[in-house]
């Protein structure tokens, strides 16, 4: 995991933080449960999380929640009051769980509430291979459908087992509809290293291309777009596919 992670860093994640932090949150307030929960699932994530560490995916999650959050307390209660809502503030729950922040119990107790929300809900998106943006919209939709309160879900409330099988069913179908890309520079073909997560894209990609009415056109289009190596199209086509693959690259 460390040389994955290395592999896949970037100016931006080095903002982010670090491994030691990471550590220390996971083995202090994660359960042992949801560790090996995370294990299962790495090689389910969706390919732009897969070089974070797990502290660092929570927090890209928390940030994907505020987003949403905001929109539809704007739709459902007060657009004016949205814009000014923060639901999580990550660096206030880091500051509340390291050492130095524990003297408030209750603030302890609230930050680790907020963490294990967002881990849970995040290890869920996480082992449906599916984007936080797209997880956290559809388990906000179909939760207010049954939502009574006048205050907005919290995190905790984001994977409940009746949500999660809506989700997983409208997670296949939009996969149909919608053609989902890495945005990681990793996933270009020029920065191939031959590591797991660009080979399991790759065999995204032809997943995706077979669920279209003219695979060799997406093909074709993903190789134009440096997303797919021509080698390793031509190695899992015959000879008809890659003569129709060729036409669409001329």
């Amino acid at each position: 995991m460390p040389h994955l992670i290395a592999a896949f860093s970037t100016d931006l994640d080095a903002v982010r933080t670090t491994t030691l932090e990471n550590d220390y949150i996971v083995s202090n307030f994660i359960s042992q449960e949801f560790q090996e929960f995370d294990r299962m699932g790495w090689s389910n994530k969706w390919f732009d999380y897969r070089h974070m560490t797990l502290l660092q995916a929570t927090h890209r999650y928390m940030e994907v929640y505020g987003d949403i959050y905001r929109r539809i307390y704007a739709r459902e209660f007060d657009r004016e009051r949205a814009e000014h809502i923060k639901p999580l503030n990550f660096e206030l729950i880091l500051a509340a769980l390291r050492p130095e922040g524990q003297a408030d119990a209750k603030k302890v107790t609230k930050a680790k509430k907020q963490l294990v929300g967002c881990w849970r809900g995040r290890q869920i998106a996480d082992m449906l291979g599916c984007p936080y943006d797209v997880y956290i919209d559809l388990a906000f939709t179909y939760r207010m459908r049954r939502w009574k309160q006048n205050t907005m879900p919290q995190p905790f409330h984001l994977y409940h087992e009746y949500d999660v099988i809506k989700i997983v069913e409208r997670w296949e179908e939009l996969q149909a509809s919608r053609l989902y890309r890495a945005e990681h520079a990793a996933y270009l073909v020029q920065n191939y290293q031959d590591l797991p997560q660009q080979n399991d894209y790759h065999d995204w990609l032809f997943k995706q291309a077979k669920l279209r009415s003219n695979p060799a056109e997406w093909i074709a289009t993903f190789i134009e777009e440096h997303a797919l190596p021509v080698e390793k199209v031509q190695t899992r086509t015959d000879i008809p596919e890659w003569e129709m693959i060729e036409r669409y690259l001329q």
